[in-house]
């Protein structure tokens, strides 16, 4: 399912379902409370979350001096560092909209050391970039 932003509607299509919702495709920014509400129920049913216009949406946070620095202390920049921080929680998956081969070889390169079971981010790393993105909760 993709776009569905009203939680309500959501656990109706998942309780009214024969077959079960398995991913929820929605838009990631500050506007619908990074669905916050959606994703907390998307994980509690094993519901894989994928996040699109992650990167656009949050370009003004990603542009600060502190998304830099946070990111540059773990070797990424402040877009794989979103990347990471999306897949840290270990049920979200961002969808990578890139042209450009280098970000997107940047993107798998990151992709490919979480899940070769590298912690790049801690739960106080998570925390903080949740702050600074301005999200409710993780």
């Amino acid at each position: 399912i993709s776009n569905c932003y009203d939680l309500d509607v959501f656990r109706t299509l998942y309780q009214s379902a024969k077959h079960k919702p398995a991913v929820l495709q929605n838009r990631f920014y500050a506007e619908s409370n990074f669905d916050t509400d959606l994703r907390r129920f998307c994980k509690d049913r094993n519901v894989k979350y994928q996040s699109f216009w992650t990167l656009t949406a949050n370009r003004k946070a990603l542009a600060t001096s502190e998304a830099h620095e946070i990111a540059e202390a773990k070797g990424l920049t402040p877009q794989t560092y979103m990347y990471a921080f999306l897949m840290s929680l270990g049920y979200a998956t961002p969808l990578d909209g890139t042209t450009s081969r280098v970000h997107m070889a940047q993107d798998v390169a990151v992709m490919e050391r979480i899940q070769g079971g590298e912690q790049i981010l801690t739960e106080e790393d998570q925390i903080k970039f949740a702050r600074l993105l301005g999200m409710p909760g993780l």
